[in-house]
C-alpha cells in the first residue's frame, strides 16, 4: 500500500510537469498588450463653440448690393480612418427670420456662406436652403485643418418707381436671425 500511494504521488508530479512543459514549451513568457483610442471629431474654433456675425443695419443697403462679414475660421480634426461627413445646416432654410415669425415674404432676408481651405473644405456661395454636405479623408484631419467662414446677405432697400421713387424696405422692420450649424459625423 505504500508503494502505491507513494507511486501514484509520482505519476501526479509528472504527469503536472509534463502539463506544465506544454504550455511553455520553449520556456517563453508573453505579454498581450492592448489599448484603445475612441473617436475624436468636431469642428472648432479658437473663440468658443457660437460665433456672433452681425450684419448691421441693412435698411439702407439697396437689394442689389450684399453685406458679407467674416466669422472667423473653423477648423476640423478627425481621427475616423474612414474619414467623415461635414455637414453645413440652417435652422432657416437660408434666410434670417424677423423674431417672433416663421419667414415668409416680408418677414425673411436671403444670405449666402462661403468656405475656404485645402484638403476639400471649400465650398462657394451658397445660400443653406438644404444641408450642404462634404465628405472628407486624410491623415491631415488628424492634426485639423482650417478654413475661413464667410457669410453675405441681401440689401432690402429698394426704389419704388411708381411713387415718385419714393425709397422702401422689402421686408418689415425688426430683429433678423438664424442659426447655421456645422456637424461632423465620423464614418
Amino acid at each position: 500500500m505504500k508503494y502505491s500511494a507513494l507511486g501514484g504521488a509520482i505519476a501526479a508530479v509528472f504527469i503536472a510537469g509534463s502539463a506544465f512543459a506544454q504550455q511553455t514549451p520553449s520556456g517563453q513568457l508573453s505579454y498581450d498588450l492592448s489599448a484603445e483610442v475612441g473617436s475624436v471629431c468636431g469642428a472648432f474654433n479658437s473663440t468658443g463653440t457660437e460665433i456672433d456675425v452681425d450684419f448691421g443695419e441693412l435698411a439702407n443697403t439697396a437689394t442689389t448690393s450684399t453685406v458679407e462679414e467674416s466669422a472667423g475660421s473653423a477648423s476640423y480634426a478627425c481621427n475616423s480612418p474612414n474619414g467623415f461627413t461635414r455637414t453645413f445646416s440652417s435652422a432657416n432654410g437660408g434666410y434670417l427670420f424677423r423674431s417672433g415669425t416663421s419667414g415668409g415674404a416680408q418677414n425673411q432676408i436671403a444670405y449666402e456662406m462661403s468656405h475656404g481651405g485645402g484638403s476639400g473644405l471649400s465650398m462657394d456661395w451658397t445660400q443653406l436652403t438644404s444641408a450642404a454636405t462634404a465628405d472628407l479623408s486624410g491623415a491631415g484631419f488628424l492634426t485639423g485643418q482650417t478654413g475661413g467662414v464667410d457669410f453675405r446677405v441681401y440689401g432690402v432697400r429698394s426704389t419704388n418707381s411708381n411713387a415718385n421713387g419714393a425709397s422702401h424696405t422689402t421686408v418689415f422692420a425688426g430683429d433678423y436671425s438664424d442659426v447655421v450649424t456645422i456637424t461632423l459625423t465620423a464614418k
